[in-house]
């Protein structure tokens, strides 16, 4: 079984062996009378114990500190703790505690404000040997890998919410607006324009004028220049539109000649920093094109969303064109079959004019012959 000595017990041990031999010392030069050597035994027996007291009162009341300290660094507390100016040991380790707790004080510092999401801040490391310093380090690395990734995710998410909601937004215009291309086109552009916070738009709709003679004609836009919006229209081929429906790409361009166009606003007029062409294709036939121009840069996930629009927009139209083929075929058709109503009334009343003629001649013929009869019998 082991014996544990007090901390109190051990310091004070080696005067109380020191005070014991000057005791029997003490006794045993009493018993032979050397007053001269009773007084010095008595003197050092009492020199030792106060020498221990007081060497034991001034080891523990600094110890006393250093206890209390480390008491609190073990609770995870960071006491005000200022080190004596002692040249000696303990005045090296109460020192080198102060440095420990201001260190302590500079981790927590630093960890609070990674907390609060301030990563400009670095954490100068104690020496090469620093192996808490590298771990913070590659702690705020991490984080700050960790927080870029749930930005990007952060953002993809948005842009997929905002494009899902912006295709469900545009389905239900498309549903609404199915009987009149011109509403269609300019209800489109307005609202895409405003969904999209582009400055500018127009929807080109291919149009045949025989032997393959394909032209891009404005049907629809928003913003324009009224001056410019009338017979805007491009031969396939013919600049960034014409060019469009020939490749069949979309087109994205952000350094605009300044002359292509202007925009108004309150501000003047101001040239787009941007243009975006978007093919309408179903089929592999060209419908339309769709152009929209910005004073800004086009995010991706727009232009995605706006491609993702424009296959879409070609079911629709070519139902708008469709419905429009059916009802000039049908007024067509009406008119047609009033015509022939119209002539088969002028037939019949013609046969009937006929039939009464007819008649009236047949009768004319009776009674010439009843005539030619009695002109008979009268020379006979």
């Amino acid at each position: 079984m082991k014996v544990r000595l007090s901390f109190t017990f051990k310091i004070l041990l080696p005067y109380l062996v020191l005070t014991l031999i000057f005791f029997l010392i003490f006794l045993g030069v009493f018993r032979k009378g050397h007053s001269g050597v009773v007084s010095l035994s008595l003197a050092g027996m009492v020199g030792s114990l106060l020498f221990g007291i007081v060497h034991l009162y001034w080891l523990k009341k600094p110890l006393r500190r250093i206890s209390r300290l480390v008491t609190h660094l073990t609770r995870g507390s960071f006491p005000s703790f200022i080190a004596s100016k002692a040249r000696d040991e303990i005045g090296e380790l109460e020192r080198s505690l102060e440095q420990h707790v201001s260190n302590l004080k500079d981790i927590a510092a630093f960890s609070r404000s990674m907390a609060r999401g301030n990563f400009t801040e670095n954490y100068e490391k104690l020496s090469t040997e620093d192996e808490l310093g590298d771990a913070l380090d590659r702690l705020k690395i991490s984080l700050m890998e960790s927080i870029k990734e749930s930005e990007v995710r952060r953002r993809e998410e948005e842009s997929h919410t905002w494009s899902a909601q912006g295709l469900a937004k545009f389905s239900s215009l498309f549903r609404d607006s199915e009987d009149n291309l011109k509403d269609l086109s300019t209800l489109l552009m307005k609202e895409l324009v405003s969904y999209t916070e582009a400055d500018v738009g127009a929807l080109f709709i291919t149009r045949d004028e025989g032997e393959g003679d394909l032209y891009l004609e404005v049907s629809g836009s928003y913003a324009y220049d009224r001056e410019k919006q009338i017979d805007r229209s491009f031969r396939f081929g013919e600049g960034l539109v014409g060019r469009a429906a020939v490749e069949k790409e979309l087109i994205y361009v952000s350094d605009l000649p300044p002359d292509y166009m202007k925009i108004r606003s309150g501000l003047g007029e101001d040239a787009p920093s941007s243009i975006l062409l978007v093919p309408v294709i179903l089929d592999q036939q060209v419908l339309g094109i769709l152009e929209l121009a910005s004073l800004g840069e086009m995010p991706g996930h727009q232009i995605d969303f706006i491609r993702q629009l424009a296959d879409a927009l070609a079911t629709t139209l070519a139902k708008v064109k469709a419905n429009l083929q059916n009802r000039r075929l049908f007024e067509q058709t009406k008119k047609q079959a009033e015509a022939l109503a119209s002539q088969e009334k002028v037939f019949k009343e013609n046969m009937v004019q006929l039939e009464k003629a007819l008649e009236s001649s047949l009768a004319k013929e009776a009674e010439l012959q009843k005539e030619i009869e009695k002109l008979r019998k009268g020379l006979s």
